[in-house]
């Protein structure tokens, strides 16, 4: 079995199988669409930590989702990442004439109902960045190397965006860049748990804390809105489809991609992992 998982295509072609399977299957499940989320989740993360960790020399750690004293930096470092992109917004908006302000659902808030699409919303990221930085991604980066796989994998992850509501074509290309900062963060630190936190943070907020649809979605769990007032600049702030709209998030996932390089470490542990597993796989695919 080593002899077969040590061939890239076997991992990619098994996955790319499972990945499809699964959606479809959770599409006709009769649960409901979180409960089908939370199966994908389960299923694609139980998949690939089992093709990555029974490769030879490997173990569940290859995958990117070890706990360790790296994980909570990670974690940390996405939801601050996205702090800092809402200052940025928050800023500017008040210099161009927009106003930050608590939102008229605030009075009719239940937490409840945040904690729900927190849930969602989390798994939505979750699922996503199992798909899309996991193991087809892994698999593409070993043989491509990182650039054609890191393009490759952004430009699939456009595509299962294309059918949000209110999608326009610089809606698409800065989710194409979200793709590559997504991507970015893996590289940078062989671990899933910073695109992973990233990716759940900055959806949350855009919601939550500017008031914003998330990728033309909205949950109703407004809690502040940035809102034009003597100025409407939504070529810059976003407009229907949410701040992934707008110029100013070009810019903020630009940085963010340049920065990763500078500040991001890579997990030392996933690391020596590799080394051991690309030796080990050399000598069986060499037998």
């Amino acid at each position: 079995m080593q002899k077969q998982i040590s061939k890239w295509w076997v991992r990619f072609l098994l996955t790319l199988i499972l990945v499809v399977f699964v959606i479809y299957f959770s599409q006709s499940m009769p649960f409901g669409f979180i409960f089908g989320s939370l199966f994908v989740c389960i299923l694609l993360t139980v998949f690939s930590v089992f093709i990555q960790s029974v490769r030879a020399g490997s173990d569940y750690k290859l995958f990117g989702l070890q706990f360790d004293r790296f994980t909570i930096i990670d974690i940390v470092k996405g939801l601050l990442i996205v702090l800092s992109s809402n200052l940025i917004f928050i800023l500017l908006g008040l210099a161009f004439g927009y106003e930050f302000s608590l939102h008229e659902n605030f009075e009719k808030f239940d937490y409840r109902v945040l904690l729900f699409y927190s849930a969602l919303i989390f798994l939505l990221a979750y699922k996503e960045e199992i798909i899309f930085r996991g193991v087809l991604f892994q698999t593409l980066r070993e043989k491509f190397g990182d650039v054609a796989s890191i393009l490759a994998m952004s430009v699939f992850f456009s595509f299962a965006h294309l059918g949000n509501p209110e999608i326009s074509t610089l809606a698409t290309i800065n989710i194409i860049l979200a793709g590559v900062a997504l991507s970015i963060m893996y590289i940078t630190t062989e671990s899933l748990w910073l695109p992973i936190s990233f990716h759940f943070f900055w959806n949350l907020n855009q919601q939550v804390v500017l008031g914003s649809k998330v990728s033309g979605f909205s949950f109703d769990i407004e809690v502040f809105k940035l809102t034009a007032v003597n100025s409407d600049m939504s070529w810059l702030f976003g407009g229907a489809f949410g701040t992934e709209e707008g110029l100013l998030t070009t810019i903020i996932i630009t940085l963010i991609c340049i920065l990763s390089f500078k500040f991001n470490k890579k997990n030392p542990f996933i690391m020596a992992t590799k080394f051991k597993v690309n030796y080990e796989e050399s000598k069986i695919l060499e037998s």
